[in-house]
């Protein structure tokens, strides 16, 4: 890992991918883009801004 961690979770939702932010770094992304899931451009300017996103499984978290 190369800088500041972004932790995601992808769940299915009524049959679409959404990008749940997981920790706090990602939930202030989330709140700078006005929502409450991130899209896959949102991550990638995430990684361009020099932090690595990391995706937890599901199950990690129960």
């Amino acid at each position: 890992m190369n800088g500041p961690v972004v932790q995601i979770q992808v769940r299915n939702v009524y049959g679409n991918d959404l990008i749940y932010p997981i920790n706090e770094a990602a939930k202030r992304f989330a709140a700078i883009a006005g929502k409450k899931t991130l899209a896959s451009n949102d991550l990638a300017n995430i990684r361009l801004l020099g932090f690595t996103v990391e995706q937890v499984p599901q199950n990690a978290l129960q």
